[in-house]
């Protein structure tokens, strides 16, 4: 029945304050440069206005960037990100006196139902601060890697490395957690920096993460890009061979047959014509039968055995082959139009002079019989 009470309690008021907002506990930051805090929320709270307070505690805290109204106070910027359920705070020209304890919100609205919040604490030094990172924004792409690189203080020399998911404390990966051969290396050499790198990114690697030496965490967000089109390409040229090589290779093998005949069988079927080179290697290429081509003649009176094409076609025929190729399909059908029409002028030339000829005769005979009658 207890059970049965607590599942009934969150399905009314929703999850708890801590299971519905969570970010940073404790962050440094230099003075004079900018910091951006990530706030996850629960999936509930996506339509809720989000904001960033300051103060010691809670009720005393003073609001200053908010959703809506849109606001933003103190060079400080607030972004919502629904999609990811995140919101960011961004704080620019920093100062010393920024230190301070601040509060990722949410406003719930309701009587009795207080604003959920949780709370993290900002120091913010004059010379290098205890846990930064060089970037905290970094970008990839898909199947490629990234390198994040955490700069800690001699105070944090001895403290473990830890690298998270943002949120989620389940998902720290310490150096000992990592071989050479895992998605996720960190490597630290005790000199004030341990470096992180992922490898073989996938869409779903993006997101917000953490470096994390004892109390303190860094945030750092990782945006996985598409691969592009040109690696792909770059693949696809390596690996398959192209229109214009595999004409040319045809087309020497044409030539080569119809000159290395033999004299004791008059037709032959071609086949395995391009799994050859000229120096006798195997190509990268599949094999290529054609067994429905047969060459006629009575020239040729014995089998064709296989023959192997030149390594590389003239430049004269590609040339030729490439300008045709690169043909707007317009032209292509002009110009077939053009040979039909020329054919059909031809052979209406071939017709009207049959035509007179045949025409001529008659008349000739005719004007050989008046002539005789005219003599007799």
């Amino acid at each position: 029945m207890v059970s049965l009470y607590l599942l009934i309690l969150v399905f009314v008021h929703g999850p708890s304050g801590c299971n519905s907002l969570w970010t940073v506990t404790k962050s440094t930051a230099k003075s004079g440069g900018a910091i951006t805090i990530p706030c996850h929320y629960h999936r509930m709270f996506r339509d809720h206005v989000k904001y960033w307070c300051k103060g010691r505690t809670w009720p005393l805290c003073t609001v200053m960037a908010s959703t809506d109204p849109r606001r933003n106070r103190g060079g400080m910027s607030i972004t919502d990100i629904p999609e990811e359920l995140v919101f960011t705070v961004t704080m620019k020209n920093l100062q010393e006196t920024d230190t301070n304890r601040y509060w990722c919100a949410l406003k719930v609205g309701g009587i009795g139902k207080p604003d959920v919040k949780v709370s993290v604490d900002l120091t913010v030094t004059q010379g290098s601060p205890d846990l930064s990172v060089v970037d905290e924004l970094v970008s990839g792409e898909e199947g490629g890697s990234v390198s994040v690189q955490c700069l800690y203080s001699d105070t944090l020399r001895g403290k473990e490395k830890k690298w998270c998911r943002s949120g989620d404390r389940h998902s720290c990966q310490t150096q000992t957690d990592t071989s050479q051969n895992a998605s996720v290396v960190i490597s630290d050499g005790k000199r004030g920096v341990f470096n992180v790198t992922m490898k073989q990114l996938e869409k779903k690697d993006a997101g917000w993460y953490w470096c994390s030496v004892g109390d303190l965490q860094a945030a750092v967000h990782i945006n996985v890009t598409q691969r592009s089109t040109a690696h792909r390409n770059t693949a696809e040229a390596v690996t398959t061979p192209t229109l214009p090589m595999l004409h040319s290779a045809f087309s020497t093998f044409a030539d080569s047959t119809a000159t290395s005949a033999s004299k004791t069988n008059p037709s032959a079927t071609v086949d395995s014509a391009l799994t050859t080179s000229s120096y006798g290697s195997a190509t990268p290429y599949p094999s290529v039968s054609v067994p429905y081509i047969t060459i006629h003649s009575s020239t040729l009176t014995s089998s064709l055995t296989t023959v192997q094409p030149t390594c590389c076609p003239s430049t004269e025929s590609t040339a030729t082959y490439k300008k045709i190729r690169n043909l707007p399909w317009h032209a292509l059908i002009l110009i077939v139009l053009a040979m039909v029409l020329l054919v059909i002028v031809v052979m209406a030339a071939v017709n009207i002079y049959r035509y007179s000829r045949n025409n001529i005769r008659p008349v000739e005979g005719e004007m050989t019989e008046l002539v005789i009658n005219q003599d007799q």
